[in-house]
């Protein structure tokens, strides 16, 4: 019984509490109805409110017990079934104390004998009866919530499947976009060679940057590990190519602060995400000024936490807005999520008017 009182219980809401009690009051005016009915006369009010009283505070005991019980382990259903036990006496009584109460018996009448074969069995069946009105409501409420947590199973199913079916979606175009830029390489790379040959006679610069932009486009064509990585090295080595040849393109000098550190060696990354996100630094920045020199930082630390962080001066407003031209960072974002997920963060920032992105990843 002690462990009853500790019990918590979610509040009840006026919901509730409406409904509870417009369910007693019809049963009861179904049941004084019958009485009325078979006997064409009903007792003093009083007794109907204190009879009434003891039943209904029964019910609630009992579904207090029983939602004690099996929420528990084993021993709570003999703990539970005690706390009945114990509620039935309780119930008895408080019977006993209101017949004798309010019937006024007198004491020759009120014996072992009134009480054996009329008292107690009809008490007893009038116990029954409500418990099994509290089992029914518990049973009626277990089986709304349990059905209401499958609705919720399947409809997060759902989500899940129509998420994995979009991400499908998005990866098989990817791969088709990869597909398409693998038409015929070994022509392109002869084709390249030729050029470089070609031109190595008249510019050694012009010679030079073809090699590099070659390097670049046969990293980007080369297959990566099963499980979609590559050695964050190679990686590494493109970023030098792409600023080599951006240094070529250019006539003014270009104003990069370049910082590197850590064992890029010895972890891998998925292919492109670096590179691309120093390609945008070249495509929507301004490397012109010297008094605002563009900051390229690449780190990794040895837990294997890389962050690549670069800052450049925005080009002049009459371009179109950076996030618009640079549609490599959507398809970053989405390959970062299939395969880091909450391992990342990517921000992007625009300071007065300068461009500040950061990337921390978990390798």
């Amino acid at each position: 019984m002690i462990d009853l009182i500790r019990l918590k219980f979610s509040p009840l809401t006026i919901k509730t509490i409406i409904i509870h009690t417009s369910f007693w009051v019809l049963f009861i005016a179904y049941e004084l109805a019958i009485i009325y009915y078979q006997l064409e006369s009903l007792e003093r009010p009083l007794i109907y409110v204190v009879f009434y009283s003891i039943n209904i505070a029964l019910f609630y005991a009992c579904l207090l017990v029983l939602n004690f019980t099996l929420k528990g382990s084993r021993l709570n259903y003999l703990k539970g079934f005690l706390s009945y036990l114990g509620l039935l006496v309780l119930y008895l009584i408080m019977k006993g104390l209101a017949d004798y109460s309010l019937g006024n018996p007198q004491p020759s009448q009120y014996n072992t004998f009134i009480f054996i074969h009329k008292f107690f069995p009809r008490n007893i069946a009038r116990a029954v009866y409500f418990t099994l009105l509290a089992i029914f409501y518990c049973s009626a409420k277990y089986a709304t919530q349990y059905k209401r947590q499958v609705l919720e199973a399947e409809k997060r199913q759902l989500l899940i499947e129509k998420d994995n079916a979009e991400l499908e979606t998005q990866l098989t175009r990817s791969r088709n976009a990869y597909l398409q830029q693998q038409i015929n390489p070994h022509m392109l790379f002869n084709a390249l060679n030729f050029v470089y040959n070609s031109t190595q006679k008249y510019s050694d610069d012009a010679a030079q940057c073809i090699w590099l932009l070659s390097e670049i486009m046969r990293f980007s064509l080369e297959e990566a590990d099963p499980d979609g990585k590559i050695k964050l090295g190679r990686e590494v080595e493109q970023i030098d190519n792409l600023i080599a040849i951006n240094r070529y393109r250019f006539k003014e000098p270009l104003h990069l602060n370049l910082q590197r550190a850590g064992d890029f060696a010895s972890y891998k990354i998925i292919p492109l995400i670096l590179l691309t996100l120093t390609e945008n630094v070249f495509k929507h920045g301004n490397l012109t000024e010297v008094n605002s020199p563009a900051v390229l930082k690449l780190t990794v630390d040895e837990n294997g936490l890389l962050t690549f962080y670069s800052r450049n001066l925005k080009k002049s407003k009459n371009e179109h807005p950076r996030m618009r031209k640079a549609v490599g960072l959507q398809n970053i974002r989405l390959r970062l999520d299939a395969l880091y997920k909450c391992n990342y963060q990517l921000q992007i920032d625009e300071p007065g008017g300068f461009y500040e992105l950061n990337l921390t990843l978990q390798l």
